[in-house]
């Protein structure tokens, strides 16, 4: 089953191009409907209920490794496109960046709540009140067979439920930890340190990796765009 785009016009005169998602679509095809690439490298964004006093503190750190990754390997990025919290800032500095990249939102249809900075949204029905497994079926059928990596900053309540979905997709997932939330449980259980219940499973799925941003933003940037690139024989790196 395939679906067709249409388009989604903004208050500020943005327009973004959507498709309905169901079980059963061809959601690849739908996806290179939009115009969209498949078979790239794709970053999910996972941060869902991160506290405005996370979110206060956040924007450099997407500027200076979200954002610059995701154009230099001209991937695209993954994430739950609501016009708040963590989606809404990544939306805005990719917009004050002129950024190139695809911005793809997977969001409740009929999507009510939707962030203008997003060039792209999937609408799905959500699944037990998450919209987690959809996110993570978006990002399969953009990477193809190309790599992929979830990214853990801060997160509340909802994340538990968006990692594990990442989790469940086989998909590796990098924790940016002293972000606050899920993230800062996450890297706990990973260093064995006492942190909420829900992370020590996730901890031993030997899917998620923790990197300290106190290193530095480059070093983060790094961390991550290793986790999309491959070295040919020859030396040369290549998306893939």
């Amino acid at each position: 089953m395939t679906s067709n785009r249409f388009p989604i016009s903004f208050a500020d005169g943005s327009v973004a191009l959507a498709v309905h998602a169901r079980p059963g679509t061809d959601l690849p095809a739908a996806l290179r409907g939009m115009g969209l690439t498949t078979g790239v490298a794709t970053v999910v964004l996972v941060g869902t209920g991160s506290r405005p006093s996370q979110l206060s503190r956040l924007g450099p750190l997407l500027e200076k490794v979200v954002v610059r990754v995701a154009d230099a390997l001209r991937a695209t990025v993954v994430d739950e496109g609501t016009a708040s919290g963590l989606p809404a800032l990544l939306g805005a500095v990719r917009e004050r960046k002129k950024a190139e990249f695809p911005l793809v939102g997977v969001a409740p249809d009929p999507g009510d709540d939707l962030d203008p900075g997003h060039t792209h949204f999937v609408l799905a029905p959500a699944q037990a009140g998450a919209i987690g497994p959809w996110v993570a079926t978006a990002a399969d059928a953009l990477a193809g067979g190309n790599r992929s990596v979830a990214l853990v900053v801060a997160g509340g309540e909802p994340a538990w439920a968006a990692v594990r979905a990442q989790v469940a997709a086989g998909r590796p997932v990098l924790v940016v930890s002293r972000t606050g939330g899920v993230a800062d449980h996450l890297s706990a259980a990973l260093a064995g340190r006492p942190a909420d219940e829900r992370a020590a499973p996730l901890a031993r799925s030997g899917r998620v990796h923790a990197v300290d941003p106190s290193r530095g933003a480059a070093h983060v940037a790094d961390v991550l765009r290793g986790t999309l690139v491959r070295e040919e024989g020859d030396g040369a790196v290549v998306v893939g």
